[in-house]
């Protein structure tokens, strides 16, 4: 199952942001280390999050039975670009059929990433 694993992060919530759409949040995320931060849109209705809490989140490649069976919310999107970002990081842009996420870190924990479809699973 490891070895669909592409990243693979806890991250504590640092803001959501609900103003924009109905049923839509975006949310910002860090990792406890600190070296990567990601921004995501959810179905806020589907699956709320709040301020302060911590999730789960794992980019996999394939959906199998034990990763589907262990996350609470999954979006399936194309990772289409990757950006130099400031202090030498990277972006990464994904896109889940219009909900979109960009995650900011070093190149080391975003190496396994690439131009392609993938599966977001987050659990609380």
């Amino acid at each position: 199952m490891s070895q669909y694993i592409l990243l693979d992060e806890l991250l504590t919530i640092i803001d959501v942001d609900s103003s924009k759409y109905e049923r839509v949040a975006r949310i910002t995320g860090q990792s406890s280390g600190d070296d990567l931060n990601i921004t995501l849109d959810i179905n806020s209705e589907l699956y709320p999050i709040n301020k302060d809490e911590t999730i789960s989140l794992q980019i996999s490649s394939t959906l199998t039975d034990e990763l589907r069976d262990q996350a609470d919310y999954i979006m399936f999107g194309k990772i289409y670009r990757f950006d130099e970002a400031k202090g030498g990081k990277t972006s990464v842009l994904v896109s889940f059929g219009g909900l979109l996420m960009r995650a900011e870190g070093n190149d080391r924990k975003l190496s396994r990433l690439s131009q392609g479809d993938v599966y977001l699973l987050l659990r609380k």
